[in-house]
């Protein structure tokens, strides 16, 4: 194609194409199965109070700290997929 005889509109819609077709051929990686997993606190019927207290509030904190890295591994994707789209 000889694109200095094309219209500024013919070789935008070109470009567009072009963009678009590179754009369809990325694949997006595999989710990481440990984003997949649910939290559970492990309190047993009976348990003090305070030991079903820190039980939760360390289940809360491996699910906040997986959250983040989820969010990190997303962040990284859509960075490497041309950002704000």
């Amino acid at each position: 194609m000889l694109t200095a005889c094309a219209t500024v509109d013919e070789r935008l819609e070109a470009a567009a194409t072009r963009e678009g077709e590179v754009k369809a051929t990325r694949a997006l990686p595999a989710y990481p199965g440990d984003c997949r997993h649910r939290e559970r606190s492990g309190v047993r019927a009976g348990e003090p109070l305070d030991v079903a207290l820190i039980r939760t509030d360390q289940a809360l904190g491996r699910a906040n700290a997986r959250v983040s890295r989820c969010a990190g591994w997303y962040d990284d994707i859509k960075t490497g997929f041309g950002g704000d789209e």
